[in-house]
C-alpha cells in the first residue's frame, strides 16, 4: 500500500490543524461529538426526572436545567478541544489522564458557581442546603463523564498505535521489495557478466580445432558439425537452471572437437552415472573446468594430456569432478583457472546457496601430477525429472 493512501485527506492522515497528528480511521472527533451530545441530554433527562420526582407540583425549571446542559456542554468541549492539542498529546497518558481530571473538575466548580451565580435571586438558594445541593450530582455526571472520555481516549490511542504499525509495516515491506528488486536485477547483470566471460575462451579453441583439420576436408566437415552443435548449446538462451544432461551432451560435441585439435595427445573419458543428468544445475557448469583441464593440463602434464569428467549422485547431493594430468597453475588476477573457479563459485553462490563449493585436490605424486576439481551441490533430482516431463 502506498504511503499516500495512508495520509490522504480524503483518508485519515495528516492535516495542519492537529498540528502533524494522524487522524485515526475510525474519526474520533465524530466520535466525541456524538458522545457529547448523548452524555449531555441523558444529563438534562436525568435532571427532568428529578425534578418531577422531588417537586410533583412545582413546574419543571427547564431555564435552569437548560443552562446546566448549555455550560456543561460548552466546558467539556473546551476541555477536548485544549486536549487534542499536539503538546497535550505528547504527554505521557498517566499525566495526560490526571491533568484532563484535575481540568475537568475545575470546570465543574466554574460551572457550578457560574450556575449559583446567575440563579442566585431563585428560591433554589434560599437556603445554604438548597445552594450546594447541585454539588454531589454535578461531581458524579464529571466522574462519569471523564470515565467514557478517557475511554474513548485509550481507544483512540490503541487504534493510532495499530494504525502506526500497519504503515511501518508497510513502509517496511515496500524498502524489502524495493531492496529485493535492486538485488535481483544485481544478481542478474553479474550472471550475464559471468556467462559473457567464458564465451570467447572456448570459440577461440574450437577454432583453433577446425584449422588443425584444414587438411582433411572430411575432419573439417565432422569437426564444423560437432562445432555447431556445441554453439547451439552454448550460445541459446539458457534457463536459471537446467538438467545436467544437456550440458553432457553438449560436451560430447565439445570434446569430439578438441579431440580433431589435440589427436593422439589427449586421452578423455566422460562418465555419469543414472541420476545425475536429471539433476538441475547452473548452464555451463562443467565446460569452463573443462577448458582449464585441457589448456593448463597441456602446458603442464606429459603427453598424452589425461582427462577424466565424472557426475554421480549419492545422499541427495551431486557430485561433478574434472580431473587432468599435469600441475596445478597458481591463479592470479588476470588469467585462468583462478577466474573460471572464481567466476564458477560465484553463479553457484548466487544460483544455489552457499552450501554449493568448488574445491580444488592436487596429487602431484602420481606420475607427473593430477588436479581434481570437485563440484557439490544439492540434487535436486525430482524438480528436474517435472521439468523434462519424466519420472524421478
Amino acid at each position: 500500500m502506498p504511503l499516500s493512501a495512508l495520509t490522504s485527506p480524503e483518508q485519515p492522515g495528516v492535516t495542519a490543524a492537529d498540528g502533524g497528528r494522524r487522524r485515526p480511521g475510525w474519526r474520533r472527533e465524530r466520535i466525541v461529538w456524538v458522545f457529547q451530545v448523548l452524555f449531555w441530554l441523558a444529563v438534562g433527562a436525568t435532571l427532568c426526572g428529578f425534578s418531577v420526582a422531588l417537586r410533583p407540583d412545582e413546574p419543571l425549571p427547564w431555564g435552569a436545567i437548560g443552562l446546566r446542559v448549555v455550560t456543561g456542554f460548552a466546558v467539556t468541549s473546551l476541555i477536548d478541544t485544549l486536549f487534542r492539542l499536539p503538546a497535550l498529546r505528547a504527554l505521557p497518558r498517566s499525566q495526560r489522564w490526571t491533568l484532563l481530571v484535575i481540568v475537568a473538575v475545575l470546570g465543574m466548580a466554574m460551572s457550578l458557581a457560574t450556575t449559583l451565580l446567575l440563579l442566585r435571586e431563585g428560591p433554589m438558594i434560599q437556603q445554604t442546603g438548597k445552594a450546594l445541593a447541585p454539588f454531589a450530582p454535578r461531581l458524579v455526571a464529571t466522574l462519569m463523564w471523564c470515565a467514557i472520555y478517557l475511554g474513548i481516549d485509550l481507544l483512540d490511542d490503541i487504534h493510532e498505535s495499530e494504525m502506526q504499525f500497519v504503515q511501518a509495516a508497510a513502509t517496511a515491506t515496500a524498502a524489502e521489495n524495493r531492496a529485493i528488486q535492486a538485488e535481483s536485477l544485481a544478481r542478474q547483470h553479474e550472471l550475464r557478466q559471468l556467462q559473457e566471460q567464458m564465451n570467447p575462451h572456448f570459440l577461440f579453441n574450437a577454432l583453433n580445432a577446425v584449422v588443425a583439420s584444414k587438411n582433411d576436408p572430411a575432419a573439417v566437415e565432422q569437426v564444423t558439425q560437432d562445432l555447431s552443435e556445441y554453439l547451439r548449446f552454448a550460445l541459446r538462451e539458457a534457463d536459471t537452471l537446467e538438467p545436467l544432461s544437456r550440458e553432457l551432451y553438449a560436451l560430447e560435441k565439445y570434446l569430439a572437437v578438441q579431440q580433431r585439435r589435440f589427436g593422439d595427445n589427449l586421452v578423455c573419458r566422460l562418465n555419469a552415472d543414472r541420476v545425475a543428468p536429471r539433476v538441475l544445475v547452473p548452464p555451463m557448469l562443467i565446460q569452463p573446468l573443462l577448458e582449464n583441464a585441457l589448456h593448463y593440463g597441456a602446458q603442464t602434464s606429459s603427453m598424452p594430456l589425461k582427462v577424466n569428467v565424472r557426475a554421480s549422485v549419492k545422499d541427495d547431493w551431486l557430485e561433478v569432478v574434472v580431473a587432468n594430468s599435469g600441475q596445478w597453475v597458481a591463479p592470479d588476477a588476470t588469467r585462468s583457472p583462478g577466474t573460471g573457479i572464481r567466476s564458477l563459485r560465484r553463479r553457484l553462490e548466487l544460483l544455489i546457496d552457499a552450501t554449493a563449493t568448488v574445491d580444488v585436490q592436487l596429487d602431484p605424486d602420481l606420475d607427473d601430477g593430477w588436479v581434481r576439481i570437485v563440484i557439490r551441490m544439492p540434487a535436486n533430482v525430482r524438480a528436474a525429472a517435472d521439468r523434462a516431463g519424466e519420472p524421478a
